[in-house]
């Protein structure tokens, strides 16, 4: 299996664990960031990945990738909940930010929403749908409007609910611990307030691109009087709005300069005393998200790239945070990247610390197990991966990780070891025949991996000229000897004997 099969593997692995809206919104960030001109040959990777998964019947309940005459014979309880939170799906994140972000829900709420709606809010109304769609005969524009008029039915019953919880603190405190907590209940009223919203909001994301480049939330003018506009009719969604352009933006720290045209500054304390602030609040909420998330994928996710790719993502946000604003003048927000820059720098600090030990681990030549196979450490090879792609980047953007005079040394080290252990693999390439010349091969071939990704495919093709040649010289040597695999002293003991 090559490089590129094992990676297409543990992303498959990995993406079957996500929902089907969370693969979908990768899909739609990862077309962006192809759209938008980047180079990572692992975006290609991911996107084949995530569209083959979507395609398949673990993922057949999404409509865009549905059949026809599929369509409209799907389970009702499992359609109706997806249906009903559709609208909601440039909102939803998967982690838990430090702080509620208002526009932001956490998606596994939408469970807890769910349950308390259909079973003290609607439930007459939600089974006569199930009912409905499980009969087999509404038409798509007909679902389409019984769904809606549910959620519009939901707005007056969610918003019932929450005045009652604010009328009568035991009301509010049954409604809290049914969703969880304050926070739970904050995730609450963003919903409805989106469900509300949805006779405007809906036309209007939808004269919204659904990539929005830096320059054009930088400088051009047709966001800029759409949003303006929005924002004058309905100046309590500004934080919704902030959400959804964040979720289209290819950079998202451009909603830091957008919100400086939106306030007619480029003063830090100007903008934090608009109505525009939370353009920036969304921004350092992304920053807080990516932190979860690089640690998340550290801790858990096999795939070896997503780590670094977050690392990446948040690179790039804090870089264009801190060339766009003086952050010198704006102490919240200042705060709040400086907190995430010490926690991410930890987490870096901690992949560097054990990076060279991982390497060395990776490059020894794999044993032969009872069955005549060879034991090679998958994971070990997988975080070695993930070790130099932190390194290398890491050597790009010190500023932002802060993390220096460890990554110097940790990157001496590794240009030692894998240059060393490297050249030593391919020098006795050249001695070994048979399963011993397989079982070197393969530490070769981990090796060559390992220095593309350090040192570039230039000096990788090096190494595999110097492999072909080293297989070569063996197999040439093998033909000169009597008994291929055997050293001419033994073989002339044998003879002897």
């Amino acid at each position: 299996m090559t490089h590129s099969e094992l990676v297409t593997s543990k992303i498959k692995t990995y993406l079957q664990e996500l929902s089907p809206q969370a693969v979908r919104t990768l899909v739609r960030t990862l077309e962006r960031k192809r759209a938008s001109g980047s180079a990572d040959p692992y975006v290609d990777l991911i996107l084949a990945a995530s569209v083959d998964l979507l395609r398949t019947e673990i993922l057949a309940e999404d409509e865009d990738f549905v059949p026809e005459d599929l369509k409209m014979n799907a389970n009702g309880r499992e359609m109706v909940p997806r249906l009903f939170f559709n609208p909601l799906e440039e909102f939803l994140i998967n982690e838990k930010l430090p702080e509620k972000q208002e526009g932001r829900v956490h998606r596994p709420m939408l469970s807890k929403v769910w349950n308390w709606i259909s079973r003290d809010l609607l439930r007459n109304d939600i089974e006569k749908l199930i009912g409905e769609i499980e009969k087999g005969v509404l038409s798509e524009d007909r679902l389409d409007d019984m769904v809606r008029a549910l959620r519009r039915r939901s707005v007056e019953a969610m918003s019932a609910a929450l005045d009652r919880g604010s009328a009568s603190e035991k009301e509010y405190r049954r409604l809290a611990m049914e969703m969880g907590g304050e926070r739970g209940l904050a995730d609450l009223r963003d919903i409805n307030k989106i469900f509300a919203a949805e006779t405007w909001l809906v036309p209007f994301l939808n004269a919204v691109p659904e990539s929005l480049s830096e320059n054009r939330l930088k400088g051009d003018p047709d966001i800029l009087n759409l949003v303006e506009k929005a924002a004058k009719r309905f100046p309590d969604y500004n934080s919704v709005v902030a959400a959804a352009l964040l979720d289209r933006a290819d950079r998202p720290s451009a909603l830091c300069s957008f919100a400086g045209r939106l306030a007619r500054s480029e003063d830090p304390r100007v903008i934090g005393q608009s109505p525009y602030a939370p353009f920036v609040n969304m921004v350092m909420s992304e920053a807080e998200r990516l932190n979860i998330l690089a640690e998340a994928h550290r801790s858990n996710n096999p795939d070896p790239v997503a780590f670094s790719q977050a690392l990446q993502e948040y690179h790039t946000l804090v870089k264009g945070v801190e060339r766009d604003m003086d952050l010198s003048q704006a102490g919240d927000w200042r705060l709040r990247l400086a907190n995430t820059k010490k926690s991410i720098s930890d987490i870096v600090s901690r992949e560097l610390s054990s990076a060279h030990a991982v390497v060395r681990r990776s490059l020894q030549v794999p044993g032969v197990d009872a069955t005549g196979r060879f034991e090679i450490d998958q994971d070990v090879i997988n975080d070695a991966v993930r070790a130099l792609r932190v390194v290398v980047m890491v050597g790009k953007a010190s500023e932002t990780f802060a993390v220096n005079d460890l990554g110097k040394r940790t990157r001496q080290a590794v240009e030692q070891t894998l240059e060393i252990l490297t050249r030593s693999l391919i020098s006795e390439l050249r001695k070994q025949h048979g399963r011993a010349m397989e079982a070197h091969m393969a530490a070769v071939d981990v090796a060559i991996m390992l220095s593309e990704i350090y040192y570039g495919a230039e000096y990788a093709q090096q190494l595999r000229r110097s492999r072909h040649s080293a297989v070569a010289y063996a197999k040439e040597h093998a033909k000169a000897s009597p008994m291929p695999g055997l050293s001419k002293p033994k073989v002339k003991e044998l003879a002897a004997g």
